[in-house]
């Protein structure tokens, strides 16, 4: 829980005929994170993508069939046989056609149905805009000497039309006006077409196609088509019907045929990738430690001995930034991971914050919120939202229940002092509660640097926990300008004491760069620093101060949320009172929680997390069939 599971650096070396077992094995298991070099003497075997592209083409197609009867591949029972693809080819090929000539005529006809359906919809539409015209639908069809448009066109560029076609003789009938589109018919001579067209085209004309199976009067021809329309309806039904029947009879084997194609594809395009040499696959990546006696009995098993395994743990240095990090959050406190990937993917090297950010997180949102009634709200929201399936709503309970236990150290609920205060009352010690605040901050980023000792160490990192703003150098220079501060300011300590102690720290945090340099064994440009090296430690300093005020807005936060309740109290004793009552509650548990939320996300994020958290790891993603492990 509080580090990634430690992995090894496996490489399997597996024969030809061994590779698609051992692959089915790992994937089943999801326990390799691949990690494939390739090199000038091994690289991928080309049979494995061409196959590939075989099982793509097979999926496409079984694809078509399942889509047509509505079945997924989830509907096939779990399936433990191991999948060849090389060895199932002809067996799958088999299945699809036998499926495809099974459904392709009815899944021809169902197409065929639908289209013909939408086609008489669209026909009925475009006669009914003509049925003001009069003519018959044919006769408009057949016009010898004229040319003749009929659509809809702005409401604005009807008159616009009408003008710029002063050179030809023409007609220009509206039919029927719209809020923002008039149907109009446009007709001339059949030599002058061409410029009725190009008019019509730049004012925005879309013209009303005359449909082929319309004719006679409008009247008579809207009622032909719409006996066509009932008729392409019962015929759709009929065949969606048959479909059904037809589901029942191949469903289960389209379901089981689709996940077998799928399973097979991803197969191939797994070991595709596998650097290949005179017979022989690499298959490389990053396993749990604590499994790979288990995975290497159970690949053993399933290539008869004939294989070769490589276990190294992960080599230090820079390389293990590329190492993957496998973190194994408890059930229950899976629901604040959001609050750590919204930040970062924990690195292999550091630790996972995901508790120790729940607590921060929760307890400076219930100081920030602290009332219990308001509280209580947050709860019962967020028990709703959990038990509907959201993770996010664990969280807001959670933020809830500090409200409330803050609440009950102040003695508010509903921003009304109900009971004598068990700490500080917010709005009768301000002061107090501002100083709390400050305090709690310190503690907060000295836990911070703390933790950032804890994982430069893990990172065998020596110059992050030497010389690091929040390492062992940015510790002391932290506590020499707060605590040596304080006692000089108490006279509790001489101020030249403090200064023979504060000057080297500042001397070394502003030569902190070529320092460092030098002790790896490069030129340090120590004059060429002076300027760089004094703004660093400006920088630092302010940002100490800075870092620790910002959390009195912890304070300031209880302070307005007492005030803001307690003047809806106040204002809920006049007319109206319910309804200024029930609207500020919603205002200030919905508003200002959110505000409350985003403040202690922000003195988490940057206040606390930068002092120990990178966030620059990549999350361990094994070799597994999608969907799960059993094919």
């Amino acid at each position: 829980m509080w580090t990634p599971e430690r992995l090894v650096d496996v490489s399997l070396f597996v024969s030809e005929r061994d590779v698609e077992p051992v692959t089915v094995a790992l994937m089943r298991e999801a326990v390799l994170h691949p990690n494939v070099h390739e090199s000038e003497h091994w690289t991928p075997a080309a049979r494995w993508a061409e196959l590939s592209e075989v099982y793509r083409g097979l999926l496409a197609r079984v694809e078509k069939v399942a889509d047509a009867l509505k079945v997924d591949a989830d509907e096939a029972p779990a399936d433990r046989s191991s999948p060849r693809p090389k060895r199932d080819r002809p067996a799958l090929e088999s299945d699809v056609l036998r499926l495809e000539t099974r459904v392709g005529g009815w899944r021809d006809d169902l197409a065929s149905a639908e289209r013909d359906l939408r086609e008489l919809e669209a026909a009925v539409r475009q006669v009914r805009l003509l049925a003001p015209l009069g003519a018959p639908v044919d006769e408009l069809r057949s016009l010898r000497f004229h040319h003749l448009s009929i659509g809809t066109l702005p409401n604005e560029n009807v008159e616009r039309v009408a003008a710029a076609l002063f050179q030809v003789a023409f007609v220009l009938i509206p039919l029927q006006r719209d809020a923002d589109r008039t149907l109009i018919a446009a007709a001339t001579a059949r030599e002058d077409g061409h410029v009725l067209d190009r008019a019509l085209r730049s004012a925005f004309f879309e013209p009303v196609a005359l449909p082929a199976q319309a004719s006679g009067a409008p009247d008579e021809a809207i009622a032909t088509l719409e006996r066509m329309e009932a008729d392409a309806r019962d015929r759709l039904a009929a065949l969606q019907e048959q479909g059904e029947a037809l589901r029942e009879e191949v469903g289960a084997h389209v379901a089981r045929t689709l996940r077998d194609v799928r399973t097979h594809l991803q197969l191939c395009d797994t070991i595709r990738h596998f650097p290949f040499q005179d017979g022989v696959y690499v298959i490389g990546g990053y396993m749990p430690a604590a499994r790979l006696e288990e995975i290497d009995a159970l690949l053993r098993e399933s290539a008869e001995g004939r294989l070769v395994i490589e276990a190294l743990p992960p080599s230090p240095g820079s390389s293990r930034s590329a190492v993957p990090s496998l973190v194994r959050t408890p059930r229950w406190l899976r629901p604040f991971d959001i609050l750590v990937h919204t930040y970062g993917v924990t690195g292999y090297d550091e630790l996972n914050p995901t508790l120790i950010v729940a607590v921060v997180f929760t307890l400076m949102f219930g100081m920030m919120f602290g009332d219990l009634g308001h509280g209580a709200i947050l709860t019962a929201i967020g028990v709703a939202l959990a038990w509907r399936g959201l993770s996010a709503g664990t969280v807001l309970a959670t933020a809830g229940v500090a409200s409330m236990g803050f609440g009950a150290l102040y003695g508010v609920a509903f921003g009304s002092e109900v009971f004598h205060a068990l700490w500080l009352q917010p709005l009768h010690s301000i002061f107090e509660l501002l100083i709390a605040a400050v305090v709690a901050g310190v503690v907060i980023l000295n836990v911070g640097m703390v933790l950032n000792l804890v994982s430069a160490r893990r990172a065998h990192d020596p110059m992050r926990f030497w010389l690091d703003k929040s390492g062992v150098l940015g510790l002391a220079l932290y506590w020499t300008l707060l605590g040596g501060g304080l006692a000089v300011f108490q006279g509790w300590l001489p101020a030249g004491v403090w200064l023979l102690v504060l000057l080297p720290l500042a001397a070394l945090t502003m030569f902190r760069e070529p320092i460092e340099e030098r002790l790896r064994g490069r030129r340090a440009h120590w004059t060429g620093n002076l300027v760089g090296g004094f703004f660093e430690l400006f920088e630092t300093v302010i940002g100490y101060f800075s870092n620790s005020l910002s959390f009195v807005r912890m304070g300031a936060f209880a302070v307005a949320h007492e005030g803001l309740s307690a003047m809806v109290l106040s204002y809920a004793g006049g007319a109206g009172g319910w309804a200024i009552l029930l609207f500020g509650t919603v205002f200030i548990v919905g508003f200002e929680g959110m505000i409350v939320g985003i403040q202690s996300l922000r003195l988490s994020y940057y206040e606390f997390f930068g002092r120990f958290f990178q966030g620059r790891g990549t999350r361990f993603r094994p070799l597994a069939f999608a969907g799960g492990t059993d094919v």
